[in-house]
């Protein structure tokens, strides 16, 4: 029996928009940079308007990624139903060709009787 071993921590530095955040995570290193160079991105991007301030900038961050994941979860959903569908119809076609072979079968025995019977 294979015990789950608890996943390493580590501190990554993300530089966000100016500011140096030292994250802990177990997730791969590369994979936290990643996302903080995508943080970084649209930060910046919302920071090019001079109406708005880091903190109005990080709300419209998260709220856009709050909707693309909203968005995201709604769609893996809808591909969930599907292939729940997908699934049922593939589960009836075979039961139907399961029936059928079994009819066929069930004449082909008839037929050989038959035909037995009129050589006789």
């Amino acid at each position: 029996m294979m015990m789950n071993m608890p996943k390493q921590t580590q501190t990554v530095k993300l530089n966000i928009a100016g500011t140096e955040y030292s994250i802990v995570s177990t997730e791969p290193t590369s994979y936290m940079l990643e996302l903080g160079t995508q943080v970084d991105h649209d930060m910046r991007e919302l920071l090019n308007d001079p109406r708005l301030s880091t903190t109005m900038a990080a709300v419209m961050v998260a709220l856009n990624n709050a909707d693309a994941l909203k968005k995201a979860e709604q769609t893996a959903d809808n591909l969930r139903s599907q292939m729940k569908n997908y699934l049922d119809d593939n589960a009836r076609s075979r039961s139907e060709s399961d029936g059928i072979r079994r009819e066929l079968e069930r004449l082909r025995e008839e037929n050989r009787k038959l035909r037995e019977r009129l050589g006789q």
